[in-house]
């Protein structure tokens, strides 16, 4: 084998024969693919320039480049995206590397080169540039403004075809035919308003489970199914943060175990900000670099997190406005088809799963939902696993105040014989569940340390029809709670 001494002597040969050669004295460019005896590893970087060939060369046609209004910069076609140009040098060389190639003359150049960018500014002028979930690269008119969409989905043709190992995975999943159909028909509308790029409400789906059950790996079907484009809204739909333009170019909204808010306010926020961008019309974009902008992205929301009460309360509150708004699915633990251990092993196993997604959006083409789970406005109803559902409401505000009620009257706090009912307000009600003497005092201040939380937990348990708060209403500008003890 030749020593490491004797391939630098000849790499050094065959670059000094190569200069002498070239006809005009200068230095060639390196060849694309050198020989292999001329390649040499050496301990520092290399620090000879690689001169890019003629094919190389980027030429920009002045048709695929535009200009956005907002922030003077331009954007230009490159292939699979429009790149992003703050300074007219390197569009102007680009688009004269274009016009070398279709054969004009040098003495035109100056003339061609400001009429090609006047036209740019006028007329390929844009009001708005970025990704927007559901919408294909190119112009897209809202209201009379041009908006330069930059990249699109990875949406994967159909193809009819197997699919064995996403058929197990999902039959494992949801051995149940209701939550299979379910999750069957929520893929489908996903992935058909994807491609007609309309946006269509629809439940938020939520996958729950034990851990290590399978739920990641659901999502990462639906992510390939969707497109591949995934962002989490839970710190923008929680308030946390005044903007939320990151989730704009993401078509499924995933939240994977996710560490739930205690906060019942911040909950509430998570559930009128899923409302306002799923059910609403158009979604009010708001910026850190650029002004706002209302548009309608194509979005669904996915959750995965365990089944346990405190990961479950991940979602937000099971109430009036939102409850049928929720799709709950239990997830059975899945036994992978492949191994996906190590990471050779893991990158086989998704590149095989890859490969079954064709025929896999081919058979939810042909999918119909049963009649029982349509919805005329989703296309598919909010269904709820019962086990998951008590969960759920189990450890709900509401539920806890109804614990704490049951034991204050009881404990003869509120002066109720069996059978016997009387009419408070809330601030009545607060007073004895956070009274010092109260056996409640403790949880009563953590329960009830917002705003009105009182009078709403007693409003949702008289609408959920509560043994201790059986009715309500209106007196003297104020609500009255009917608060009852059971007669057993």
């Amino acid at each position: 084998m030749n020593s490491v001494k004797e391939l630098t002597a000849r790499a050094m040969h065959d670059l000094q024969r190569l200069i002498d050669e070239a006809p005009d004295g200068k230095s060639p460019a390196y060849p694309t693919h050198p020989q292999p005896e001329a390649i040499v590893n050496f301990t520092k970087p290399q620090t000879i320039p690689n001169s890019p060939t003629k094919t190389d060369k980027l030429a920009f046609d002045p048709a695929e480049i535009f200009y956005a209004t907002d922030t003077g910069g331009y954007f230009v076609n490159v292939g699979n995206h429009y790149r992003a140009y703050q300074r007219k040098n390197p569009v102007s060389s680009g688009i004269r590397r274009h016009l070398e190639q279709s054969g004009h003359a040098q003495n035109d150049f100056k003339d061609l080169l400001a009429h090609h960018m006047e036209n740019i500014e006028l007329d390929r002028a844009v009001d708005w540039v970025g990704g927007l979930a559901g919408y294909r690269r190119g112009i897209l008119d809202q209201y009379g403004r041009k908006l330069l969409i930059i990249d699109q989905p990875d949406m994967i043709p159909a193809r009819a075809g197997k699919w064995p190992l996403i058929h197990s995975i999902i039959d494992q999943a949801f051995p149940r035919e209701n939550a299979r159909s379910v999750f069957l028909g929520w893929m489908k509308g996903s992935v058909e308003a994807i491609r007609k790029q309309t946006h269509q409400p629809a439940p938020m789906i939520v996958l729950a489970g034990a851990a290590k059950a399978g739920k990641s790996l659901i999502a990462h079907i639906a992510k390939t199914a969707m497109g591949g484009r995934t962002a989490n809204p839970m710190t923008a739909w929680t308030g946390k943060l005044p903007w939320n333009d990151d989730l704009l170019r993401s078509e499924l909204l995933l939240i994977d175990d996710s560490v739930a808010s205690t906060d019942p306010r911040a909950r509430k926020a998570f559930g009128s900000h899923f409302k306002e961008s799923i059910y609403a019309g158009d979604v009010s974009i708001n910026t850190r670099r650029k002004s706002s902008i209302s548009i309608r992205p194509v979005w669904r929301v996915m959750v995965c997190c365990n089944e346990t009460p405190e990961n479950l309360s991940v979602i937000p509150p099971l109430e009036d406005g939102i409850e049928d708004k929720i799709i709950l699915l239990k997830v059975c633990r899945v036994e992978t088809p492949m191994l996906a251990e190590t990471v050779d092993q893991k990158n086989a196993f998704a590149a095989a799963l890859r490969a079954e997604i064709p025929a896999f959006l081919s058979y939810l083409e042909g999918f119909v939902i049963p009649t029982h789970l349509t919805d005329s406005r989703s296309g598919i109803t909010a269904w709820q696993d019962q086990e998951l559902l008590d969960a759920v409401r189990e450890i709900s505000p509401e539920k806890r105040m109804e614990n704490l009620l049951s034991l204050c009257i009881q404990k003869g706090h509120f002066n109720l014989d069996r059978g016997e009912a009387k009419w408070m307000a809330a601030a009545e009600v607060e007073v004895i569940l956070t009274d010092r003497d109260s056996p409640t005092y403790s949880q009563a201040q953590t329960l009830l340390k917002y705003d009105a939380a009182c009078g709403r937990n007693l409003s949702t348990l008289a609408k959920q029809g509560s043994p201790f708060v059986t009715d309500s209403r209106g007196y003297q500008g104020t609500t009255q709670y009917r608060i009852t003890r059971p007669a057993e």
